[in-house]
């Protein structure tokens, strides 16, 4: 545990008690840099098991690092000059839903890439996507059902996104740029159903 210390940017201020766990990689990857994180917290830390919670707890940082992320950079939730405290709560409300079903999609694109969408999406999503792959990635093959990865990239390519996947990945902005447009055909798509199934006029 450290010595204590004034809290950063004051001046006089009080001193703030605080314990440190060393987090460190005894057997990185081959050509790796071990991983070595020396990490600070307010909340007495008096056992291994607490000491493990603060680590976890860390652990955490990242996926909600992408969270903010996709409000910011893909919903332009700052950009978007509401004053009035209802109004942004309003907004935040539903720009999380949306900003979390990204981060799912693009998270679990990665680990299950071969998963199917739909344990994403929603069917009317699914049945866009497949019926417009020819002409959004004409070098996709899509055998079986639309996989979480395929999906991604669809949407993606419905942002504007040209580069390699492999070179680099698709970032929030066309991502959420093309989950937008993917809505509007969405809406299109159940709107044409609709009519379809629809009695004609007497």
């Amino acid at each position: 545990m450290p010595p204590h210390a004034a809290a950063p940017g004051r001046q006089g201020g009080q001193p703030v008690r605080v314990w440190g766990v060393l987090v460190r990689e005894e057997a990185p990857p081959q050509g790796q840099k071990a991983v070595e994180w020396l990490l600070l917290s307010n909340a007495p830390i008096e056992s291994e098991e607490a000491a493990w919670g603060a680590v976890t707890a860390y652990q955490k940082r990242w996926g909600i690092e992408e969270l903010h992320k996709a409000l910011k950079t893909g919903c332009r939730l700052e950009g978007r000059q509401h004053e009035a405290r209802e109004h942004l709560e309003n907004l935040l409300a539903l720009t999380l839903l949306t900003s979390v079903k990204l981060l799912r999609l693009r998270t679990l694109s990665r680990t299950l890439p071969d998963e199917p969408a739909d344990a994403v999406l929603a069917p009317a999503e699914v049945q866009v996507l497949q019926a417009m792959a020819p002409q959004l990635s004409p070098r996709m093959p899509l055998q079986g059902a639309l996989t979480l990865r395929q999906a991604l990239l669809l949407i993606a390519a419905l942002g504007g996104y040209m580069a390699n996947p492999q070179k680099r990945p698709p970032g929030w902005l066309v991502l959420w740029r093309g989950y937008e447009r993917l809505r509007d055909y969405v809406a299109g798509f159940s709107l044409a159903q609709f009519l379809s199934a629809a009695p004609p006029p007497a």
